[in-house]
């Protein structure tokens, strides 16, 4: 169900209670698990109830860490994290994309199944004020393999700015079929290495695959299935430029179920097999 006023629904009095105190950071360099959560922009996830189980990458390592409501989990752009799923949580996730904010609460129904947003609300992000410096800086951070104190304080101001902003009134009023698109697109970023289709997709918004259709062809750059297929080849070729998986394994991380139909798929958008894309990605 998507909502048009997220200052509704924002979790202000379970902030107040519980403020960001510690902050966990994701890494980038070792194996992702398959399905594992990881995409091109910064993410900031923080419980808000129940308990919020991860696997990350960590000092050249892969540990366990489990959140409670006060922590929170930052990850730079094609960092990773693979979430277990436990009853009970309700978790705040924001996505700092190139044009917009995803903030979405997901609410676990089971362990295994990926979960999807019981509420979401996209908003512009704003090219100026302090919360582009605040994201730059966590990234920058992260960067450094720095396990700075700064990064709760960073959080907190992060979390604060975006209330602040859902609290005012929008500068340029977005339409309310442009905010469902752009949702839309920030769903298909989180979730792409999923058995999802038109059909799911269009269930979780609440709205029938056609209108869903005639949303990416009027209002979009493409269509529904060559945005999904955008965002899985995109995955793909940052999985080939930065790991030594085999083909079988990046397809079945990038939601393809078959490595022969990914293999066409993929020479299909960029003209080069994935292994001739490999060659060439490591050979600059």
């Amino acid at each position: 169900m998507t909502s048009d006023s997220p200052a509704g629904w924002w979790p202000e009095k379970q902030l107040q209670h519980a403020p960001i105190q510690n902050v966990f950071v994701c890494g980038r360099k070792l194996r992702p698990p398959i399905y594992s959560h990881i995409v091109n922009f910064p993410r900031l996830e923080f419980p808000v109830r129940g308990c919020y189980e991860n696997k990350i990458e960590s000092n050249g390592e892969i540990i366990t860490v489990k959140l409670k409501p006060g922590d929170a989990l930052f990850a730079a752009p094609n960092c990773w994290n693979f979430p277990e799923w436990h009853q009970g949580l309700e978790l705040m996730s924001l996505l700092f994309g190139a044009k917009q904010i995803g903030v979405s609460i997901v609410t676990a129904r089971s362990r295994r199944q990926p979960q999807l947003a019981a509420k979401k609300f996209s908003i512009s992000r704003p090219l100026t004020g302090p919360l582009p410096h605040l994201v730059d800086a966590m990234v920058e951070l992260q960067a450094l393999n720095s396990a700075s104190k700064m990064f709760p304080d960073l959080a907190r101001a992060l979390i604060t700015n975006i209330s602040e902003m859902l609290r005012q009134p929008p500068e340029h009023a977005v339409s309310r079929t442009q905010a469902l698109l752009e949702s839309v697109c920030v769903f298909l970023q989180n979730h792409y290495q999923y058995d999802i289709s038109r059909e799911s997709v269009a269930r979780q918004f609440n709205v029938s695959p056609t209108h869903l259709s005639r949303l990416f062809q009027t209002h979009g750059h493409m269509t529904f299935s060559n945005y999904l297929t955008y965002v899985r080849i995109d995955r793909a070729k940052h999985l080939l430029r930065s790991y030594n998986f085999k083909l079988d394994e990046i397809a079945e991380r990038c939601g393809y179920h078959t490595t022969p139909y990914f293999c066409q798929t993929f020479k299909r958008f960029t003209k080069l097999t994935p292994a001739e894309y490999r060659a060439k990605a490591r050979s600059t």
